[in-house]
């Protein structure tokens, strides 16, 4: 365990160059995914993990050339290691419903929940040993479950599920091992519902591109949409007593905040998902009333058909894409104490400025901007350290007076959400 530990720490100080981790793919990985099933339970402070399934997927739509994730994002990480010689043949940072649900009052009352999370990754030519670690209360990641897999093993199904469902290429630009892969999933929408699926998604897409650094790297993404249907139009809202027959089982008052709109079916939404390559998984839902959701590298949620559905739809993607915080700080949400201030928080566009001369954008603020920088009218197009994010009016700070992860806006996103973006489309296209 301890050699272990020590290899994936050495990976991480010293990334391999692309053509290395080229190599890295061609010695311990094939086509397709392997894709592993947890039920993720907690009770109080204690967790367990427990294997529900293994799975042969037909699409890994990773980078080859980037193997090992070294951005330090996400609640999460799993490593991968070669099991005959302690490598560590692949990492990948993330987030999860259950890290959001242990902040929640429920969890840190005692209450007990149960979530299905699946991992994700290439196909191994020879076993291998899976570790998922997550980070405690200092940001440093600790290892909470192991477990060891065979891909000869024939416990490994290969089953294809919602073989009915039809795909739509929407944005076609080349091979999904240099580009970046976003799956649209509908729920809500009936059998004789696909027109309008098809015209929101070519909205919202229109909307995604027209904004920076998107609109520059659009040839860099493709799009497909997964022509999922449901019984019933709309989804979940609980406080209303309203509930769908759905197929993804979306619902509003997710965490019991009433605009959060999260689905617990991840086996369902897997299952459906497998029909094509994905990096990025985007649920859309047929509905009006304002709400929707982002969790990094799961999935982001929204509505089709609100003043601000396009704000949502670029908002969320952002959590869900690039790992980015929300900027705000006035509004209600579901978690307590996200954010202590005396951490630095692993989001890339909010910082405690605990150490203001080594700031993650400081490069990008001029010679001269005050640090911490005045939210006033001289500086109201500076990149800065603005006090305000997180959720917290004091001691956590953003680079700008205004960003799309901030206000109702699709003006632009702040200095350091583009940056983020453009490091996330990096590791998946180059």
């Amino acid at each position: 365990m301890r050699r272990l530990l020590l290899l994936s720490v050495a990976f991480q100080l010293l990334p391999l160059h692309a053509s290395a981790q080229q190599d890295l793919f061609d010695r311990y990985f094939d086509k397709g995914c392997l894709r592993v099933d947890l039920h993720h339970t907690g009770i109080g402070e204690d967790e367990v993990y427990a294997i529900d399934a293994l799975i042969r997927e037909p699409y890994w739509a990773g980078n080859p050339r980037n193997l090992i994730d070294d951005m330090n994002l996400g609640e999460h990480i799993v490593r991968v290691f070669d099991l005959a010689t302690n490598t560590l043949v692949f990492s990948m940072g993330y987030c999860s419903v259950y890290a959001e649900w242990a902040t929640t009052d429920e969890a840190l009352g005692g209450g007990a929940k149960t979530f299905h999370e699946s991992l994700l990754m290439p196909w191994p030519k020879a076993p291998v040993q899976i570790r998922v670690e997550k980070r405690d209360g200092r940001n440093i990641f600790r290892s909470v479950f192991d477990l060891t897999v065979d891909p000869a093993d024939y416990h490994i199904t290969t089953e294809s599920r919602y073989s009915h469902f039809k795909v739509k290429k929407v944005m076609e630009n080349g091979d999904p091992g240099s580009k970046v892969d976003i799956a649209i999933l509908a729920d809500g929408y009936r059998s004789d519902e696909i027109h309008k699926m098809e015209n929101d998604v070519e909205k919202f897409m229109k909307i995604l591109f027209g904004v920076e650094p998107f609109r520059s790297r659009k040839s860099d993404f493709n799009v497909r949409l997964v022509r999922s249907v449901s019984g019933q139009s709309g989804v979940d809202n609980p406080r209303e007593s309203k509930y769908r027959d759905n197929l993804f089982g979306l619902s509003f008052n997710s965490l019991e905040l009433d605009r959060y709109m999260l689905s617990l079916e991840n086996r369902t939404i897997r299952d459906v998902a497998a029909k094509v390559p994905y990096d990025q998984i985007i649920i859309l839902a047929n509905e009006q009333k304002y709400g929707g959701g982002g969790i990094f590298r799961l999935y982001s949620t929204c509505v089709s058909d609100n003043e601000f559905d396009g704000y949502i739809f670029v908002h969320e993607f952002g959590h869900a894409f690039a790992g980015l915080a929300d900027e705000y700080y006035s509004s209600e949400v579901a978690y307590n104490e996200m954010y202590p201030l005396d951490v630095e928080p692993w989001e890339p566009n909010i910082t405690t400025l605990l150490d203001p001369e080594r700031i993650k954008w400081g490069h990008l603020i001029a010679a001269g901007t005050p640090v911490p920088t005045p939210d006033d009218s001289i500086h109201a197009g500076a990149t800065g350290a603005f006090e305000g994010a997180g959720y917290s009016a004091k001691g956590l700070y953003r680079s700008s007076h205004d960003c799309i992860m901030k206000s109702k806006t699709l003006d632009g996103f702040c200095p350091a959400c583009r940056e983020a973006i453009e490091r996330m489309i990096d590791f998946h296209t180059r």
